[in-house]
């Protein structure tokens, strides 16, 4: 309303000036809007209340100002607000607000709801008083779920224990048959070994024995001579031919009417299937 009054006070300016002014105003973001002081009065009312000039320095304008000479760089829009210094306005000077009368039997509902009200929120206040008391630490009831509480602790302690003996029990007898299977095959594998290495040894001693016999065939250097003279008088034929009989004539010269008939050699193959 204190608007309203700073326009009535300056509304002759604006209906004597000729021709009629630009007023310039800022608006939020919309921007910069253009009124005729004559014919627009009643829409710069209106729009007042949130279109004003604030200045960098505080001071609130409200007149017909020009746009080259005043820069906006620096303005701001504030709401209005009368400030504490200006009177009341002439239009209340002497308006009396209406006294507002609460009828009798409305107060007294409003007092009977209210006492309600507070009864019941006390009996509220009270149970939950009571609730925290019963559920609190040094209450009967939390000592005796106290008490139950570590008599089930004490009971699966010693649940915990007697499970830990047995299954103790099962891991020594697991362990000891383990033992013994390991026990076992450790013997398996020495045996094992044993024999591997008796049969080698008995290989090698075979092969010694051969080896042995093998080397009292070999010609010694001293009788190298008399060896090559006992083979060139004694030539050895190692050609052989088969008849259709199967037997085996040896020996490119060798005639079979030289050799009587159970005498000849035969195939391995053809006397085994006779």
């Amino acid at each position: 309303m204190a608007m309203y009054h700073d326009l009535l006070l300056h509304k002759n300016a604006f209906m004597n000036i000729s021709p009629a002014p630009r007023l310039t105003y800022n608006k939020g973001s919309v921007g910069t809007r253009e009124v005729r002081a004559a014919g627009d009065w009643e829409k710069v009312m209106i729009s007042a209340r949130h279109n004003i000039i604030s200045l960098g320095c505080g001071a609130r304008l409200w007149y017909p100002v020009n746009e080259a000479t005043l820069s906006l760089a620096g303005s701001q829009t504030v709401r209005w607000r009368k400030p504490r210094w200006v009177p009341v306005a002439k239009s209340k000077m002497f308006k009396i607000p209406p006294r507002t009368i609460t009828p009798k039997e409305e107060v007294v509902e409003i007092t009977r709801l209210f006492n309600m009200y507070r009864t019941q929120m006390r009996a509220v206040r009270r149970h939950l008083w009571e609730e925290s008391l019963r559920r609190a630490d040094t209450s009967e009831l939390s000592m005796q779920q106290a008490a139950e509480d570590e008599a089930e602790h004490q009971q699966i302690l010693e649940y915990n224990h007697q499970e830990n003996l047995r299954v103790a029990a099962l891991r020594e007898e697991r362990v000891r048959k383990e033992f013994e299977a390991n026990l076992a095959r450790v013997e398996a594998s020495k045996e094992k070994l044993a024999k591997q290495a008796l049969e080698a040894q008995e290989k090698a001693l075979h092969l010694i024995t051969e080896t042995q016999a093998l080397v009292k065939t070999f010609i010694k250097r001293e009788d190298l001579e008399e060896a090559i003279e006992t083979a060139i008088a004694n030539p050895i034929d190692y050609n052989f031919v088969i008849d259709q009989e199967g037997h085996i004539f040896r020996g490119c010269n060798t005639k079979p009417e030289s050799i009587p008939e159970e005498d000849r050699e035969k195939l391995l193959s053809v006397a085994q299937e006779r």
